[in-house]
């Protein structure tokens, strides 16, 4: 009989038995690992609890889950005090750094870092109690929109398309927002 094997015993036949071999692996499983275990050994892991390289903090972080306080500031800008200082200014920062950068900095315009240390300064002078650091934001910008000279598309509004396009087209405007840590250009 071909197909038979007597191994076995007389009429044994392994054709059909792999079929049924097949089946049973199908639903068992094939060489499933074994369930992971703590290092320390005292035990297995819970499930959706294996950890990867960090797991330093807790749920909820800095805030807490849905907490309001405590939150970490995103930007040089994003504090009470900063906040304080830019609402209460005169006119809008962006127009301050710009006024700087016409005619206070113009001395400056050759050398691109001098430029905007000088714009930082200026801002910090004419807008009380605006940190060293948010000021820093607004040099950085007029200093990054110096090349594609930005400082001429925006000398009548700093809210033109004009001027945004300017901005933008340079990528200083991402840069502006990531530094301060609030949303938007600061035209509204």
């Amino acid at each position: 009989m071909a197909g038979s094997l007597t191994i076995f015993g007389p009429g044994f036949n392994l054709i059909p038995m792999k079929w049924v071999l097949l089946f049973a692996l199908g639903l068992l499983g094939c060489g499933d690992d074994p369930p992971p275990t703590l290092s320390s050994g005292s035990g297995r892991v819970p499930s959706g609890s294996i950890g990867g390289t960090g797991a330093t903090g807790g749920a909820g972080g800095g805030g807490g889950a849905g907490g309001a306080g405590g939150a970490v500031p995103r930007g040089a800008c994003d504090n009470r005090s900063d906040l304080g200082a830019i609402e209460s200014a005169s006119e809008s920062v962006r127009d301050i750094a710009r006024d700087c950068g016409l005619f206070v900095c113009a001395a400056s315009v050759g050398s691109a870092n001098a430029y905007g240390v000088c714009v930082e300064d200026c801002v910090s002078d004419r807008v009380a109690a605006l940190s060293t650091d948010c000021a820093g934001c607004y040099g950085n910008l007029e200093r990054c929109g110096l090349p594609a000279l930005c400082r001429f598309q925006c000398q009548a509004n700093t809210c033109s398309a004009l001027c945004l396009n300017c901005l933008n087209g340079a990528n200083c405007l991402t840069e502006f927002e990531q530094c301060r840590g609030l949303p938007g250009n600061s035209c509204g």
